[in-house]
């Protein structure tokens, strides 16, 4: 049988497109008869039952078996109970609910969960809809249990493992290995399998510290030289931005080089700008300064910048006396 820990869709109400695909898929399953066990996670699971589960949909497809009514529900397939403890409406119903998480008189017995293993803080992915399942569950029998929420492969104790998720959501995921786990039971066996992913690509970081625009244009194109972007998932980071500079960032130039990811992404941080107590007798110095750097930053052809800033500097030298 196959086992979803949760969060099967990443939003309570994913497109018409990602849910068709779902279900394609899965039916390759079910045509199989190959049974299907599905819980919901914090992603997938709204906040209000009025609002309705996504995973109802899979109700209607022979051998698929959601489990997303925030309460614990137990299956049995032949010699196998499996126990399902989905993303619950609040802590209080999860708490009683975990209650009922006990092994049945089964040859094998298996627990399904979606959380954080309560105590440790690598399994948070910092997420305010988090639920904890507290590790003594664990001590009650079961002979293996298949968490689901954190993203990376994990084993958390002899019998208890996180899967993984099937895709990098995150850049903070740059290189883990994506897949699923082959268990055979009651041996044990754990065996991971890797599957292919997206490939994800991190340019070559950008400080843009002392650079004019046509300077900052140069750098960016040249992150885009010699690298195949073709159905990736891409991230440029900017940064140590001035602000005349974050105003007029080359995007087109940007959107150009990078056309052929499937996703990319722009990350800007700007300069830290030093606070100055301005009097009230400002010189127009000052805003000369401000404009030369303007001047400097900004593409404008057939203009002769430096005849602007003679005229400029004549007219605030006038306005000053």
């Amino acid at each position: 049988l196959v086992i979803h820990a949760g969060d099967l869709f990443h939003t309570v109400r994913p497109s018409n497109r990602i849910i068709n695909f779902a279900i394609r898929e899965i039916l390759k399953l079910s045509r199989a008869e190959i049974p299907v066990v599905i819980i919901s996670g914090n992603h997938d699971a709204p906040r209000q039952r009025s609002v309705g589960h996504v995973l109802s949909i899979f109700e209607n497809l022979p051998g698929v078996y959601p489990v997303f009514r925030s309460k614990f529900e137990s299956l049995r397939f032949g010699p196998v109970a499996l126990g399902c403890l989905p993303h619950c409406l609040t802590t209080d119903i999860l708490h009683q609910e975990i209650e009922k998480a006990r092994p049945e008189e089964a040859e094998i017995n298996i627990l399904i969960a979606h959380g954080v293993v309560s105590g440790i803080e690598q399994f948070s992915m910092a997420e305010l809809s988090e639920e904890e399942i507290p590790s003594s569950v664990f001590e009650r029998g079961f002979d293996y249990v298949a968490l689901g929420h954190y993203h990376r492969y994990t084993q958390v104790d002899d019998n208890v493992y996180y899967a993984g998720s099937t895709e990098r959501l995150s850049f903070g995921e740059l290189g883990e290995k994506k897949g699923f786990l082959e268990v055979v039971l009651p041996e044990r066996e754990i065996i991971f399998h890797r599957i292919p992913t997206r490939e994800m690509i991190e340019l070559e970081k950008i400080d843009s510290a002392g650079l004019d625009y046509d300077q900052l244009k140069q750098v960016v194109e040249s992150r885009f030289d010699d690298v195949d972007l073709k159905d990736k998932i891409v991230r440029l980071k900017i940064f140590n931005l001035p602000e005349v500079l974050y105003r007029n960032l080359p995007v087109k130039d940007i959107r150009q080089k990078s056309s052929e990811a499937f996703y990319f992404k722009l990350v800007t941080e700007r300069a830290e700008v030093e606070q100055y107590e301005l009097a009230k007798d400002v010189k127009f110095s000052h805003v000369l300064d401000e404009f030369r750097s303007y001047l400097s930053s900004r593409p404008v052809e057939k203009l002769d910048k430096d005849r602007l800033l003679e005229m400029a500097q004549k007219y605030f030298s006038e306005q000053e006396n």
